[in-house]
């Protein structure tokens, strides 16, 4: 009996045969027999035959002339062949990309977070996701929105607050003074920094907070050169031009190096950290799951100690980490 797919409105409605009985005629047709489509899609032959024939009942037509040595196509099933195997090869590519689709982890974060501290931990996420083709894709913003960005997941810097999404945190913000070797000498105190340029990225108020903190009131805290992200204002404090608010964690490897020095035992913790977030509507999925695992163990061991001592005891440091 011919099935009917159709649209609920009676101005759009197409009458097709069984998609089943359509892949038989084409599986037919490419091997010529009944007997070795039969064998192909491991059924009887005479399943073969019923298919085609309703198929055939269906369109009003013969498909294929049988003769002793196999199957010859009639005029009609010539010109539906070339169809058949474009559609059926068009849904396999599209299939194909689906399955592909779900293979795929794209993830948004800020540049200098990707740079310092997101590139060293790659290689590790790829023995934990060996076969998800991992994306990553910067961005120096303080919200993402999944619905019009085509991304799974993202590294955001803020408090946790995103409405719609899970967050976890992976990391505080710890924010001290990190300069050039060459300029760390000349700092004994935080009141030495009057004499350094002072290197800023948005939002400015970092170092009016720290030098708050620290005790330090003769400074004018927005003087110097500002940069619109951390990365910039980092890569001039390494080439000796001024004295960058920098994030513990994510100049552990600079100080460990030598690279970059922070001169003063003052950390700055404004409450705002670092988090993974992405729609609750995907938490269950089992890329999310594995990245949400790995990066949560990740940032654990690369977390630096924080030390906060009295402001009376205030003495120049050898570094963090």
């Amino acid at each position: 009996m011919q099935k009917t797919y159709g649209s609920a409105g009676p101005e759009f409605r197409r009458c097709l045969p069984n998609l089943h009985s359509i892949e038989v005629f084409a599986v037919a047709a490419r091997y010529g027999t009944f007997s070795d489509a039969a064998r192909a899609l491991g059924v009887t032959q005479s399943a073969i035959s019923r298919q085609i024939q309703q198929i055939e009942s269906a369109l009003g037509i013969s498909l294929f002339v049988r003769h002793k040595r196999g199957l010859k196509l009639t005029p009609e099933g010539a010109a539906l062949r070339p169809v058949v195997d474009e559609v059926f090869s068009r849904l396999e590519n599209v299939c194909y990309g689906l399955r592909k689709g779900s293979q795929v982890l794209t993830l948004r974060m800020p540049p200098t977070i990707t740079t310092r501290w997101f590139l060293p931990l790659l290689p590790s996420l790829r023995v934990v996701l060996p076969d998800v083709d991992v994306r990553i894709t910067t961005y120096d913003a303080h919200e993402t929105r999944f619905g019009e960005d085509d991304i799974d997941a993202a590294i955001l810097h803020g408090r946790g607050t995103w409405p719609g999404v899970e967050s976890i945190p992976l990391m505080p913000e710890l924010l001290t003074p990190v300069c050039s070797p060459a300029h760390a000498r000349e700092l004994n105190w935080p009141a030495d920094l009057a004499k350094m340029p002072l290197l800023h990225c948005d939002p400015l108020a970092g170092w009016s907070q720290w030098l708050d903190l620290a005790g330090v009131k003769d400074i004018v805290p927005h003087r110097g050169q500002t940069f619109d992200t951390l990365e910039l204002s980092l890569a001039a404090a390494t080439r000796g031009q001024g004295v960058a608010l920098g994030d513990l964690n994510l100049v552990r490897e600079e100080i460990r190096d030598g690279v970059l020095v922070a001169p003063f035992d003052l950390v700055l913790d404004q409450g705002v950290s670092y988090y993974l977030v992405y729609p609750a509507s995907r938490s269950n999925l089992p890329k999310i799951r594995a990245l949400r695992e790995w990066l949560e163990s990740a940032s654990a061991d690369r977390r630096c100690p924080v030390v906060r001592p009295p402001e009376s005891t205030l003495m120049p440091a050898t570094g963090f980490c």
